[in-house]
């Protein structure tokens, strides 16, 4: 009895989802870094919604005013969701999702490792076809952020968070930065970058379990 009363429970890190929340509401809706402004938002599937129970999420696409590709203006999609119970997170990502959508994995996952200010953040890039007309090829800069664990690329450490009964109830963040294929690389990473590197603040804040001071 004496140690279950040091085990964290839910409402022993409500302080921390409210800071996640708030920092991840605050992703802007224009970057100026590429002259970005939000240009579609939507709300997840009820069905995503009722599998991943989260804290908060984001669903934006977002179309840049300066950079095109064959003479049409670039654009990109950001999906965030933030989970209370990391639990709730595992399984749920590109590998498994976009094929039960239909859109099936062209080639393996590729990590990618990007710094964005001071901080490394590694991405595994994932290639999607979607069938509907027309058919394109989807790319997907996909990682995730366990607090107290970091930043990773891969499920591999947010399954470890999962198996912590300590670490499990300060969730965990799934990110994912979506655009077409056919972008050459130096643009696709650069456009990870920009968009990820706007609140680049929310990356330390939801990896961090202590309030600052």
């Amino acid at each position: 009895m004496a140690e279950d009363r040091t085990h964290l429970k839910p409402s022993d890190v409500e302080p921390y989802h409210a800071r996640a929340r708030k920092v991840i509401e605050d992703w802007p809706k224009t970057i100026a870094n590429g002259a970005w402004t939000m240009s579609t938002e939507e709300n997840l599937p009820d069905s995503a919604e009722k599998l991943l129970h989260p804290n908060i999420t984001i669903c934006r696409r977002y179309t840049s005013g300066t950079l095109t590709n064959n003479f049409r203006p670039l654009q990109a999609s950001l999906l965030i969701v933030q989970c209370k119970d990391s639990r709730d997170m595992s399984g749920h990502y590109p590998p498994n999702c976009y094929p039960a959508a239909g859109q099936p994995q062209i080639g393996d996952g590729r990590l990618v490792n990007f710094q964005i200010g001071d901080q490394k953040v590694p991405a595994t890039e994932y290639v999607f076809l979607q069938k509907s007309l027309p058919v394109v090829r989807q790319c997907v800069y996909d990682f995730f952020i366990v607090p107290g664990k970091g930043i990773q690329g891969t499920m591999d450490g947010l399954r470890l968070a999962a198996g912590d009964y300590q670490k499990r109830y300060y969730g965990a963040a799934q990110f994912q930065v979506v655009m077409d294929a056919d972008y050459p690389q130096e643009t696709r990473e650069s456009i990870f970058k920009a968009i990820i590197g706007a609140n680049a603040k929310a990356l330390s804040v939801l990896n961090t379990t202590v309030e600052a001071k």
